[in-house]
């Protein structure tokens, strides 16, 4: 008797007992936790993923976020070629009398003719359906920005040290023309400055890409 209560209570400690192939039976596990964190996961990635295919979508439908940048790029497309157009009389009637220095020529010509061509590929770009990514466009405005803000100090600054000498001819439509391509170029950068803040501001909305 003694035995057979020692043997009961050995069997009882051992566990469950073998299956009849040999092998034992391992305790199934429980992934039901994991795989609902999966799915629940899996379900936020697809309504934040949803939420942003939703804002892009009304922004490409309506709003002026559609129609503002492009609106400023083609302002300032006019803006280049209004001050291409200005320079280029004084720049070339320099030799004989100077209106206005070789080194704010090239620094005119080199921003002016720049930011147009960029001005053109980006209203392309726009026709295509093949747009620019928000940060490079936000890095090509605060370059066009300071460029046009300095080349439009150094103009103003020939014409005011051109206008203080006293012996430019009574034709002052020259003197005219520089002013003028000052007084343009500062609207550009204006321009610029307003076209990095509504990028930047739409692309961290994540309206644009």
């Amino acid at each position: 008797m003694g035995n057979s209560k020692f043997s009961r209570n050995q069997k009882s400690a051992e566990g469950p007992p073998a299956s009849e192939g040999g092998t034992e039976a391992l305790p199934a596990k429980a992934p039901e936790k994991e795989i609902s964190r999966l799915t629940m996961a899996n379900a936020e990635h697809g309504a934040d993923q949803a939420d942003r295919g939703m804002r892009k979508e009304y922004f490409n439908s309506s709003g002026a976020g559609k129609f503002l940048p492009p609106v400023l790029k083609l302002l300032e497309l006019a803006v280049a070629i209004v001050c291409i157009g200005l320079i280029d009389d004084p720049a070339h009637n320099s030799r004989l009398r100077v209106f206005i220095s070789p080194r704010t020529v090239a620094l005119a010509y080199a921003t002016f003719a720049t930011f147009l061509v960029f001005s053109v590929v980006y209203l392309f770009g726009k026709v295509i359906r093949d747009n620019f990514p928000w940060k490079l466009s936000s890095l090509l405005n605060l370059t066009g920005f300071v460029l046009y803000l300095a080349t439009a100090a150094c103009i103003l600054n020939d014409w005011s040290q051109t206008k203080n000498r006293n012996y430019w001819p009574p034709n002052t439509q020259r003197m005219d023309f520089l002013c003028g391509a000052g007084s343009v170029a500062v609207v550009g950068a204006l321009f610029y400055l307003i076209d990095l803040i509504v990028t930047v501001r739409l692309g961290m909305k994540g309206e644009i890409e």
